[in-house]
Parts: structure tokens; sequence; C-alpha cells
């Protein structure tokens, strides 16, 4: 109980006292709620029941907040754009689809978890962006916040693998689904990835020591992404990485390869020396034998057939009462089928917001890295949503867009004060 409610109070004295780390530590709630649920003598690498106050009160209370403590100082200023678009019109065709669906109960349980739990965090981070002086020094603390998260709750979770006398096929926090795990680890693979590849001249990192420190964390990191075992981080990291050195044309120096190499080689001798790497890797190298591909590819043909029997949708959360996965494991399908015609439409937004996107940072991303980064950074999230949960938990795609989103309002008025 002390537990509990200290993580309460903890992570309320953070959105109260540096916003932009109250909402980091939101993010990752999940994670953080379990450490104090977990069996230390024999812990269960089992998933955790709902929990209602810190899974949905806190982060509410949180946000809430976050915009009281902006206002102490003026008045609060929001920009409505382009990408604020999809989501207007996510939540209202969210809440009329639900006046049709199979359950009414469920589909607005749904349809409010959509707006307080997953767009918000787009929100919320835009307010807090656009409301304060320096945008750039608040966006390198959440991204140098978020990498010393991955470092700490993957070491946590390292330690307690080793710590247990069973193997397991999957690396995270006892408690918590393996996915959100390896998606702070992927965040934190290519926060420390684009440090490294810019000699920390990115997010503003001129310390040598911390430097040759994050060197380390980026080899340490993809161990720990790799021991997660979770196929859609991987290929989500994979992507965004292969975005970034096209789009930036850059070029690592021998040197720096072989010794990265070398460094990596020399942990990965340690690691298999100490974990069955058999056990942990199995499901990694067994790809095509896995359940959870099967399944999926009987969804995704699910999908068509209810969309063409219900053109229209069978509304939020309603997938269920026609399949037997609560959801289809697909951004776009999920929309297709839940909301019809309209979901069509809906993808077809998010299509052009993401190409609106692609085109700012291709004609800006030699007047402005962070850019390329940031686009980066969503579709490490958005390929993700190709294969994992459903439409109200991509907080972390929503995020980006709402960073990416404040930071070229930002650009732009400064693009403007130089012409003039």
């Amino acid at each position: 109980m002390l537990f509990y409610i200290g993580i309460i109070v903890f992570i309320l004295f953070f959105c109260f006292k540096k916003p932009i780390f109250g909402l980091a530590l939101l993010i990752q709630i999940n994670l953080i709620r379990a450490i104090g649920q977990i069996n230390y003598s024999n812990p269960c690498y089992c998933i955790n029941e709902p929990d209602i106050v810190l899974g949905a009160i806190l982060p509410i209370l949180g946000f809430i907040i976050i915009i009281f403590r902006l206002d102490f100082t003026k008045r609060i200023k929001y920009v409505f754009d382009e990408f604020d678009g999809f989501f207007l019109f996510a939540t209202v065709l969210l809440f009329i689809t639900s006046l049709y669906s199979p359950n009414l109960k469920d589909s607005l349980i749904y349809s409010f978890k959509f707006l307080f739990l997953g767009s918000s965090y787009y929100f919320i981070f835009k307010i807090i962006i656009l409301n304060t002086t320096n945008y750039k020094k608040t966006i390198y603390s959440f991204l140098k916040f978020t990498l010393l998260l991955a470092v700490t709750l993957g070491t946590f979770a390292v330690l307690l693998l080793l710590l247990k006398t069973n193997s397991i096929i999957r690396l995270t926090i006892p408690g918590v689904h393996p996915i959100p795990f390896s998606q702070l680890i992927g965040f934190g693979v290519l926060i420390s990835f684009v440090i490294f590849i810019t000699n920390g001249s990115l997010i503003n990192l001129q310390s040598k020591n911390k430097l040759t420190t994050n060197k380390i964390i980026f080899l340490y990191l993809t161990l720990i992404l790799f021991a997660t075992n979770t196929r859609g981080v991987l290929l989500s990291v994979i992507v965004a990485i292969l975005f970034y050195f096209i789009i930036t044309k850059v070029k690592i120096k021998k040197r720096t390869l072989y010794y990265s190499g070398a460094a990596m080689l020399l942990v990965t001798i340690i690691i298999i020396n100490k974990v069955d790497v058999e056990v942990l890797f199995q499901r990694l190298l067994n790809s095509g034998n896995d359940k959870s591909i099967t399944n999926r590819f009987i969804v995704y043909k699910q999908s068509f057939s209810i969309f063409f029997e219900h053109p229209f949708g069978v509304g939020p959360d309603g997938f269920k009462h026609f399949s037997f996965l609560d959801y289809p494991h697909n951004f776009f399908l999920e929309n297709m089928v839940q909301y019809g015609i309209f979901g069509i439409l809906l993808n077809i937004y998010f299509l052009l917001m993401g190409l609106l996107m692609f085109m700012i940072t291709l004609k800006n991303r030699t007047k402005d890295g962070m850019f390329v980064f940031l686009y980066a950074l969503f579709l490490f999230f958005f390929v993700e949503t190709m294969f994992s949960f459903t439409f109200w938990m991509h907080k972390g795609l929503y995020l980006t867009i709402g960073i990416f989103a404040a930071y070229y309002y930002h650009f732009k008025k400064e693009q403007k004060v130089l012409k003039t």
C-alpha cells in the first residue's frame, strides 16, 4: 500500500514540478506500477489485472495538474492545425458509431479511453510545448528522461531475469505484457542511436563522458530489445533507423563501426554465458510456427468479411463480438471494421497526415535535423500499430504526432521572424 501511494505522490509531484517528466512517467505507468506488485522470491511473468486508479485516474489527474501548472504563469495557448483534425474526427466517429454497436456500454468505455487515455497524450504534449519559451530544451529533456527510464526499467527487468531460476521466452517486467516494455526499450534505443550518430548535437548533449557512456547504453539497450522477443517492435526500430540513414545520408566511420561491433560481440558472449539464449530467443527464430502470427492472418481475413457484412462498422470494441480475438491487431483494419466506410475515411486522413509530416520533414531536413528524428519516432510507433494493440492504446503514436506538430509550429514562427 505504501508503494502504491508512493507511486501516485511521486508522479503527481513531477506533473506539478516538472510537467515534461511527469508526462514521460505517465506514459510508462503500466511498467512502473508493476514494480510494487512483484513477488520477488518467485516473480510471475503473467499479466497484472487492470488498475483503474493507476491506469486511468492517475493519468487524468496528472494531465489536469500539468495544465493547471502551466496556467500559473500565463494564459494557456493552443493552436489548432491539420493534425488536430484526425483526433477530432476520430472522437466524433467513436461516439456516433457507439450508438449502434453490439454493446453500447463497452463502446462508450472504449471511446472514453481513446479520449482521455490515448489521444490526450497528443494534446497534453502539444500544450506543454506550445506554452514553453524554450521548446527545444523541453523536448531534449523529455527524450533524455525517457532514455533514463529505458535504462532503469530495462536493467530492473534484466536483474530479475538473472535472479530467476527458470528461463523465460520474452524479457519484460513481471506482470507487464512484453510489448509496452519492448516499446520503451525501442524508444530508448532510437534516442541513444541519434545521440551516437550525431555525437550529441541533435539533442544538445556535449559532455564527452556522457557521449562515451551513451555508446555503451546503445549496445546494452539493443541487446535488451532483442531479448524482449517482440518482432513488431524490432521491425519498427529497424524501419526507423533505416529511414534516418536514408534521409540524412549519414556515414559512420570505419573505426567507430569496428569498435562498436567488437563491444557488441563481447557483451553478446557474456549474455550467452549467463542466459539460456536458446529459450529466450526461440520465439524470434521460430516466427513461422508461432500461433500469434497464424491468428493474426485469420483475423485479417475476418476483418474484410465483417466489413462487407457491416459497411457502416460494428462500433468501438465491437470486433470481439464477431471474432475469437478482441481486435484485429492492425490499425487500418480495425478502423475499417469498427467504423465501416467512415473508418476508411479516417484511414485516408491518417495517411494524408503522415504524408504531410513526411513532406515537412523532406523540406526542412537540412535546416533542422530534428524533423528527421521526430518522423523516425513516428514511424517507429506507426509500424508497430500494424501488428499490436487496439486504437485507444496507441499513446506512443499519438504522443509523437503531438511532438511533431508542436515542434513544427515553433519552427514556422522562427522562420517567419528570420524572413522579417
